[in-house]
């Protein structure tokens, strides 16, 4: 079963590290987007257009979220404020982004949840944990998820074989193989019925019943059933679909803008989404025009203005709208 998750197929190089001010540049650090990478072996942060804001000097960082990035230094994961200062020392194993102001962490076997101080808001004691969204969080316990609040309270029980985030007040669930959807109280609103799902996403859900792929509403009605051999979730309007081995783009009329052709297709994000044409990725706009030319071993979706591109089996960068390199990694 699949949950819901935007086409970031993220490659192992999303270790990266934080924010300091440059001494000659006096940047607003809260204002401006900060994109992690490495240098010499250490991870160190760039703005948009390339320029050095944070010294490498982490042993691996995340992008920020909620204020917080997580950065390792001496084998361990802490979090630092956009000004570079340690808001939580480094001393977890595992550790993961903040999301509605709290980050599960890992301590001995456990997981719990942090504040962006570093306190622990809610003890250790799941299996296993997932980020807060709509003010909850799946967790596991005794082999089964369930969810809690930020108190840490077991809001609904566990009672499910895998359980992921709200959106728009509805969570996919997995009963017995099955997906099905629940509200906030618990309350099963579309039976578990299907063989694969994702979640809502700009109000539709995709999800595989009787043999094809459909669109639901938040009442379980089918509102679009596009005929075609594979579907996933909208993003900016549009969903990639594959039909005849190929794939491109429908609307929310469920008429096809864009036509399959292409060998692979990522969501559209600020404007552009990424192709695979004859094994090379590049971007197309929302007409199907080649905007940036197809040359990447791998292409990750725009996000603050850059995107995340693999050149080769060694060499990665950051390219802006146009397709040019803002910044490159040297091997």
């Amino acid at each position: 079963m699949k949950k819901f998750i935007c086409f970031q197929i993220l490659i192992v190089f999303l270790l990266l590290s934080c924010a300091q001010q440059n001494g000659k540049t006096m940047i607003d650090q809260d204002s401006v987007n900060l994109f992690p990478v490495e240098i010499d072996g250490k991870w160190g942060y760039i703005d948009r257009r390339g320029r050095k804001i944070i010294s490498p000097k982490y042993e691996g960082a995340l992008r920020f979220s909620d204020g917080r990035a997580l950065v390792k230094s001496d084998g361990k994961w802490g979090y630092i404020s956009r000004r570079e200062v340690f808001a939580v020392k480094p001393e977890f194993i595992e550790a993961h982004e903040f999301s509605e102001g709290l980050a599960h962490v890992k301590i001995g076997d456990n997981y719990g949840y942090i504040s962006k101080s570093g306190d622990f808001v809610i003890e250790p004691r799941f299996d296993a944990a997932s980020y807060f969204s709509e003010d909850l969080a799946g967790v596991k316990i005794n082999g089964w998820w369930g969810y809690i609040d930020k108190n840490g309270y077991m809001v609904i029980p566990p009672n499910f074989g895998e359980a992921y985030s709200f959106s728009a007040g509805l969570a996919l669930v997995v009963i017995d193989g099955k997906g099905g959807y629940i509200d906030r109280s618990g309350s099963i609103t579309i039976g578990p019925i299907y063989d694969w799902a994702e979640g809502f996403s700009e109000g539709l859900a995709c999800v595989k019943w009787d043999g094809k792929y459909v669109y639901i509403d938040q009442t379980g009605k089918v509102i679009i059933d596009p005929s075609v051999d594979e579907a996933k979730h909208f993003s900016e309007e549009f969903a990639a679909i594959t039909k005849g081995g190929k794939q491109g783009f429908i609307d929310k009329s469920g008429k096809i803008v864009i036509e399959p052709v292409y060998q692979k297709a990522g969501d559209f994000s600020e404007g552009l989404a990424s192709v695979l044409v004859d094994g090379k990725w590049g971007y197309i706009d929302k007409t199907g025009q080649i905007e940036i030319e197809p040359q990447f071993k791998t292409a990750i979706k725009f996000d603050g203005g850059l995107a995340l591109v693999e050149i080769d089996d060694k060499n990665w960068g950051y390219i802006d709208r146009k397709g040019i390199f803002v910044w490159k990694s040297k091997k």
